[in-house]
């Protein structure tokens, strides 16, 4: 049974790889197995979103000592927040073949998703909203 689900565990990898600044042929080179394939995108998604945060931070706090702590705080609410939306989207959809490759393609998407708004604050901090 487990062999049924196999192949579409490989395109839930594959859509991921492509669709995040990550590159699989990295991971799969120097992994063993599926597990450490999956370790290695998520490393990589961790790495990118830790370089938009810490890039964000720098830019926000020599203008802005509070605004740069209130980041901060606000990536922390938005890790749970995410963490907890991918474990119930787990949870309600999946079978236990491929809770780990969807764990792994919701945090993708969740992370190139905080990507774009870091960027977005970047793009308008100091601005007007109206």
């Amino acid at each position: 049974m487990k062999t049924r689900f196999l192949p579409l565990g490989f395109l839930i990898l594959l859509q991921l790889a492509l669709s995040v600044s990550v590159r699989a042929e990295d991971c799969e080179t120097n992994a063993s197995n599926m597990a450490e394939v999956r370790a290695c995108l998520d490393d990589k998604l961790e790495a990118d979103l830790s370089t938009a945060i810490d890039s964000m931070h720098d830019f926000v706090q020599p203008q802005n000592a509070e605004a740069a702590k209130l980041l901060l705080t606000a990536q922390t609410s938005w890790r749970k927040f995410a963490e907890d939306s991918c474990n119930y989207s787990v949870a309600a959809r999946q079978t236990a073949e491929l809770e780990n490759d969807a764990r792994l393609a919701c945090w993708s998407t969740f992370v190139r998703a905080r990507i774009k708004v870091l960027n977005a604050y970047r793009r308008n901090f100091g601005k007007a909203d109206f």
